[in-house]
């Protein structure tokens, strides 16, 4: 029983981790593409001073908001 519920609670943690790092990526990697073109930057320093430090803080958000929506949707318990 004891078991059942590790499991159950590290395949939540890696499920809300996975796709919030991947979320996180996608919207940095777009807001500093666009960055990129609108302010006429090096692709090095677009991804360097706006992708990273947005993929840190938009992981981190998503990574605790998210749990609130997949319960609301059943995908987690």
């Amino acid at each position: 029983m004891i078991s059942r519920k590790i499991y159950t609670s590290l395949r939540i943690t890696v499920l809300v981790a996975c796709l919030s790092a991947v979320t996180g990526g996608f919207y940095a990697f777009v807001i500093a593409a666009a960055c990129r073109f609108i302010f006429r930057m090096e692709e090095r320093t677009a991804l360097l001073w706006i992708g990273v430090p947005l993929f840190v803080a938009m992981t981190i958000l998503l990574f605790i908001f998210l749990p609130k929506h997949f319960r609301k949707e059943g995908y987690i318990r």
